[in-house]
């Protein structure tokens, strides 16, 4: 086993460890830099006495809906305990968020979700307010933001779907009549040409950038089309037909996440009390959802990271708690 720390090869067993289940844990000293380690060493189980396998079923049931109370009953074990790993899985969310490919096409469709914090205050008051974000073809929960629903909120989220989806070749960027994302947007991916690159008879000169599309789905609209197109578009990006504007695919994640999430659960008094630990909670979600769960319109046991191509068969959640993060899997 190589060191973790400085992937040194040459180290020696140096002791162990036992669970409260009464197995034991090797560990090992690396030559090389000095330090201890096993094989739980900067992964979600490191320096947890827990066994594995309880960590895993608190997790499978409260992707399931459970509260973080009724969850520590069944098992027996503090709510403080669930939620310090939930932190901990919250935590690695940085190692399992590889960018979108660079030979791929992506669909983006956003929405926004709604829940209480702390207290029941109307809705523009509320910090309950979650923006998400969801490839369409291969359902994977790109982002998932909470706070106000204020400007501030809509550039956080759009800057983290605009850095996970800029490498792809070809990007279509789509909304539910809210215009604040193709606004954020458009400081971040928009460019300025010159007339001998494009035509005169083009009429503009600052556009989104080639491959990159960006529209809207108006609803409840009488009077102007239901599909708008929002700032002047590359003279090279082909345009999509109008029945392929929507977010239908995001609307739906929405719905199954008030049945996953407790936090999120509508008439209970689930709801998160503070704005962390929301964010904590459908961070735990969005993982799960990623790499662990497989969705039903991919096919049997196929998750949405393997549609993307990250990874070739699924993740346990006990391999997702023994492991270094996605490059583990992969290298």
């Amino acid at each position: 086993m190589p060191c973790p720390h400085c992937q040194s090869s040459c180290v020696v067993k140096n002791g162990t460890y036992s669970l409260k289940d009464g197995s034991s844990v090797q560990h090992f000293l690396c030559k090389g830099c000095g330090k201890r380690f096993s094989d739980k060493t900067k992964t979600l189980m490191a320096r947890l006495r827990t066994p594995a396998s309880m960590v895993s079923l608190a997790f499978k049931m409260r992707s399931e809906g459970m509260g973080v109370r009724a969850s520590g009953r069944v098992l027996d074990v503090s709510h403080s305990t669930l939620l310090r790993w939930e932190e901990r899985m919250a935590g690695q969310a940085s190692q399992w968020s590889p960018k979108a490919p660079d030979h791929c096409e992506v669909t983006l469709e956003h929405d926004e979700l709604y829940t209480r914090v702390g207290e029941n205050l109307p809705p523009q008051e509320s910090e309950g307010w979650t923006l998400t974000t969801m490839e369409r073809e291969s359902r994977y929960w790109v982002t998932a933001q909470v706070g106000r629903r204020e400007q501030d909120l809509f550039e956080q989220g759009v800057r983290t779907s605009w850095q996970w989806a800029a490498p792809a070749l070809f990007i279509r960027w789509f909304s539910d009549g809210e215009r604040r994302y193709a606004q954020e947007l458009w400081a971040l991916a928009s460019i300025r040409l010159r007339y001998p690159q494009v035509a005169r008879a083009y009429g503009h000169l600052k556009m989104w950038r080639e491959g990159l599309e960006v529209a809207i789905k108006i609803k409840g609209s009488q009077g102007r089309p239901r599909r708008q197109w929002l700032y002047p578009d590359h003279p090279f990006t082909a345009v999509s037909s109008a029945s392929e504007v929507h977010a239908n695919h995001c609307e739906a994640l929405n719905s199954s996440i008030r049945r996953h999430c407790s936090a999120y659960r509508r008439r209970q008094n689930h709801y998160a009390k503070t704005r962390a630990g929301l964010q904590r909670a459908i961070t735990v979600q969005q993982l799960i959802h990623n790499w662990i769960r497989p969705h039903f319109s991919l096919g049997k046991r196929t998750t949405p990271a393997m549609r993307m191509g990250f990874i070739s068969q699924p993740v346990t959640m006990l391999e997702f708690l023994t492991t270094r993060g996605y490059i583990a899997i992969t290298s």
